[in-house]
């Protein structure tokens, strides 16, 4: 009779630990699924907001007269989308008064240095400033790009309706005029 219950309790035993092997193997084989697709590279899931976006006001306006000039204001009715919202907005007149600044600074300079009156500098020399710290293109959307005028020294965002349609269609997404 002992022979038997030890018989029994190999046989329950094997196949405990035969199950559980069974369910080690499928729980490696979902981890090792799990693991493939965080290395798998993600796709970027709603719009690249971080582009090198500035443009010289004038010609960009004389090339599609359908750009508008807008501000990033927030107009959300829920919390969340109101805290995402005045974080472009933020940024985006933050980055707007620095660039400014810097472009009157360095007009000051040029007028200083040549004795003149301070006049607005000119967009390549606006650009090329710019690009020295890659933070000035933050806080737009995908159709929108920071705008400088050479005439007044002012920067402002256009917004390109057409392509924000696109992208909204593209996404699955209503578009409306006040988005």
């Amino acid at each position: 009779m002992l022979k038997i219950e030890k018989i029994v309790f190999l046989m329950l035993l094997s196949l405990i630990l035969a199950g559980c092997s069974r369910s080690t193997e499928s729980e490696e084989a979902e981890e090792n699924a799990a693991a493939e697709q965080a290395a798998a590279p993600a796709e970027p899931e709603g719009f690249s907001k971080l582009e090198w976006k500035i443009v010289d006001r004038n010609k960009a306006l004389a090339e599609n007269p359908k750009l508008v000039e807008v501000e990033n204001d927030t107009n959300a009715s829920d919390p969340v989308s109101a805290i995402m919202q005045a974080s472009r907005s933020l940024t985006s007149q933050f980055n707007k008064i620095s660039m400014e600044h810097n472009a009157k600074l360095q007009s000051f300079v040029n007028a200083t240095e040549g004795g003149e009156d301070p006049k607005p500098i000119s967009f390549e020399e606006f650009n090329s400033a710019a690009k020295l710290n890659s933070n000035n293109v933050k806080g737009l959307y995908k159709w929108q790009a920071y705008a400088y005028n050479e005439t007044t020294g002012k920067v402002t965002i256009l917004e390109d309706r057409e392509e924000k349609r696109r992208i909204y269609e593209e996404s699955g997404r209503e578009f409306k005029v006040d988005d």
